[in-house]
């Protein structure tokens, strides 16, 4: 199976009519699949690499704060164990991720890029009916994509949506090249939506001025998905100093 940057051939109508579905390139393309993109929670932003891990459903992305998407995918495996201590037969169905292809698309069904991003993550497989899961964190969004969105958006109401269709690949420890079924992944893009003014650290000129009696919690990834405290980044972003600024 060849991984390349990008692939042809997939237009507008295979979003229409086939989102969220894999492509038959292997019969192996069914053991693995992405089940969602994990919701990290501060302080500890730790993913767990169960069926049970939050996810999010849909994404945001900050471009006043934050130029590219990261996504922590939870990736499940079907593969059948063929390992067997009592036989010495090493288990060859463990799946190393190498990479993830993208395609992100506009609310049109316009293909606006699509690209191959390095991943990794360890996907072991489940001796039970249950699948095994792992995690990977992949790009979604680029940078370069971000700055054009910048450049697009003039001000806080104006919103632009991209949807992500990602796909992992990788092999087997026994050599098998194997690819997941593509997650279908809505990222909402804005510029300063995501940063929040606390009454208790506004001045009378709408400006967001340190408060020492109070500690704000930074976000996992900050200007991404969830609020931002405009103290965390007032002292370098205009759009965290002042309320008015953003306010349109």
């Amino acid at each position: 199976m060849k991984h390349v940057l990008a692939r042809a051939g997939r237009g507008v109508a295979v979003l229409l009519g086939a989102l969220g579905v894999g492509w038959g390139c292997t019969d192996e393309e069914t053991g693995l699949f992405v089940q969602g993109n994990i919701a990290l929670d501060a302080p500890q932003c730790g993913a767990r690499a169960e069926a049970s891990a939050p996810l999010r459903m849909a994404g945001t992305l900050d471009v006043a704060i934050k130029l590219d998407y990261q996504a922590t995918l939870l990736v499940g495996s079907q593969l059948t164990p063929r390992g067997d201590k009592e036989n010495l037969r090493a288990e060859s169905m463990i799946t190393a991720i190498t990479g993830a292809e993208v395609q992100l698309f506009t609310d049109t069904g316009a293909l606006d890029t699509e690209f191959t991003v390095p991943a990794s993550g360890v996907i072991f497989p489940d001796a039970s009916s249950d699948p095994g899961f792992g995690t990977v964190n992949a790009t979604l969004i680029p940078a370069a994509t971000g700055i054009e969105l910048a450049n697009e958006i003039t001000t806080r109401a104006d919103v632009r949506t991209r949807v992500a269709q990602v796909k992992v690949f990788g092999k087997t420890i026994g050599g098998l090249e194997v690819e997941s079924g593509e997650l279908t992944y809505v990222i909402r893009v804005c510029e300063g939506c995501l940063v929040d003014f606390p009454s208790a650290v506004m001045d009378s000129a709408g400006n967001c001025s340190e408060n020492l009696d109070m500690n704000p919690e930074a976000p996992c990834r900050l200007g991404q998905d969830d609020p931002v405290d405009c103290r965390l980044c007032r002292g370098s972003n205009a759009f965290c100093q002042n309320i008015a600024d953003i306010a349109q």
